[in-house]
């Protein structure tokens, strides 16, 4: 898939506007076009602020990464990363023992 269709995909995806997103990514609505039809290529650091205002992954929006990963999912993960490693130890604990809950739950839903 190509930039641009990836572009595109995500932004009606999370029902933004195109002169919405221009504004937040700081480039002309018309050049954003540009980028959803594939006319033009936008340099790392355009694309890496379209990313950021879309909250995907530079790799996913660029399509290095097929799984968009959850902003928030990962922001709660490099919170975790600092804490000292018991504190650390006992969060991961009980994300597995939710993890496991949910796997059991949704295989006896079926």
């Amino acid at each position: 898939m190509s930039f641009g269709t990836r572009l595109t995909n995500v932004r009606k995806d999370k029902k933004i506007a195109q002169s919405e997103l221009a504004i937040k990514a700081g480039i002309h609505v018309n050049v954003l076009g540009r980028y959803e039809r594939s006319e033009a290529t936008p340099s790392v650091e355009v694309a890496a602020k379209l990313a950021d205002a879309l909250d995907v992954s530079l790799d996913y929006l660029v399509g290095k990464a097929d799984i968009d990963i959850d902003q928030s999912l990962l922001n709660k993960v490099l919170v975790i990363q600092p804490l000292p490693d018991e504190d650390r130890e006992h969060i991961l604990y009980s994300i597995d023992g939710l993890i496991q809950h949910a796997k059991t739950r949704i295989a006896y839903k079926k």
